[in-house]
C-alpha cells in the first residue's frame, strides 16, 4: 500500500489564539480511519504542528530569529517554554492514536536534526523503521554558528519526508474547517475553492498568521507544490471531514485541492 505523510495543521489541532488550548475531538475523529489503514498495511508518518503550544511562545521570544543580543535570557526561556509545551502537544496527540491500537514512535527533532528550511541535517532513515507509526513535529532545534537557535518547520520535515523517503504514494494537508485551498479569503462572498493547483494558479492567504512564526499558508504551498514533484498524490482536504479523508485514503474521489506536478518538456 506504500507510504503516506500525513500533517495535521497546528490549527487543526489547537485553537491557535489561545495559549495551549488542545483539540482532542479532532484526532480522535481521525484515529479511527487511520488506525484501519494501518491495520491494511498503509506505512504511515505523521507530522504536527505546534499550534498555540508553539507559535505564541515562540514568538513573543523572537525565536524564529535565533540568537539576538541582549535577549538570551528571555529567550533561553521561551526555548525551554516551547519545548516542554510541544512535548505536551505531542504526548496528546501520540496518547489518542495509541488509544485507537496504533504503536507510535515519536522523533523530536531537537534529538536528531541540526539547522531549519529545507535543507536542515537530520538522518530522516529513522522514519523507515517498520511495524510503527512514525510522529513529529515542528520544533526549536539547534543551528550552527552564530545563530544557535531556530525553528524547524513542520512544513520542512514534510518536505523532507515525503521527498526522500522511499515508496511514499500519498502527502496529505490536514486544513482547518476548509475544504482546501481557496483563490481569496474562503469567508469572503465569491471565493472559490482551487481543486487542482498549478504552478501558474493564483490564490490570496486565506488563514489567520498573524501568530505563525513558520511560514503559515504560503509556505505549505511552496512546500506541496515541490513534494508534487515526487509524489503521486499530493492534497490539502479538510481535516474536520474525516470521511473525506477516507476516500482520499482509499483511493476515491475526495473534495479538496490537488497539487499537479508540473509537466516536463519532452
Amino acid at each position: 500500500m506504500g507510504r503516506t505523510v500525513i500533517k495535521f495543521g497546528g490549527a487543526l489541532i489547537t485553537e491557535k489564539e489561545s495559549r495551549k488550548v488542545f483539540r482532542p475531538d479532532t484526532i480522535s475523529a481521525i484515529a479511527p480511519i487511520l488506525s484501519d489503514m494501518v491495520n491494511s498495511g498503509m506505512d504511515l508518518i505523521i507530522v504536527h504542528g505546534a499550534g498555540s503550544f508553539g507559535h505564541i511562545d515562540a514568538k513573543s521570544g523572537d525565536l524564529s530569529r535565533g540568537r539576538v543580543s541582549g535577549r538570551e535570557e528571555e529567550q533561553r526561556r521561551a526555548k525551554e517554554t516551547v519545548r516542554k509545551s510541544m512535548n505536551e502537544l505531542n504526548d496528546s496527540v501520540v496518547s489518542i492514536l495509541e488509544s485507537h491500537g496504533m504503536r507510535c514512535r515519536c522523533h523530536p527533532p531537537r534529538e536528531w536534526a541540526n539547522g531549519t528550511g529545507p535543507k536542515f541535517e537530520g538522518d530522516i532513515g529513522r522514519f523507515e523503521e517498520n511495524g510503527y507509526v512514525h510522529v513529529t513535529f515542528g520544533d526549536v532545534v539547534d543551528v550552527a554558528g552564530s545563530r544557535e537557535f531556530g525553528i524547524l518547520s513542520g512544513d520542512h520535515l514534510m518536505e523532507r519526508l515525503s521527498t526522500e523517503l522511499p515508496e511514499v504514494e500519498k502527502v496529505v494537508f490536514l486544513l482547518d474547517g476548509i475544504d482546501g485551498l481557496y483563490d481569496m479569503d474562503p469567508t469572503m462572498k465569491g471565493s472559490r475553492m482551487i481543486p487542482v493547483w498549478t504552478s501558474s494558479t493564483s490564490y490570496e492567504t486565506s488563514i489567520n498568521e498573524l501568530t505563525d512564526v513558520t511560514g503559515g499558508m504560503a509556505l505549505k504551498v511552496e512546500v506541496a507544490s515541490r513534494i508534487s514533484e515526487n509524489v503521486p498524490l499530493v492534497g490539502f482536504v479538510n481535516g474536520l471531514d474525516p470521511d473525506n479523508l477516507h476516500n482520499l485514503l482509499i483511493g476515491e474521489r475526495f473534495i479538496g485541492t490537488l497539487f499537479e506536478r508540473a509537466k516536463s518538456d519532452e
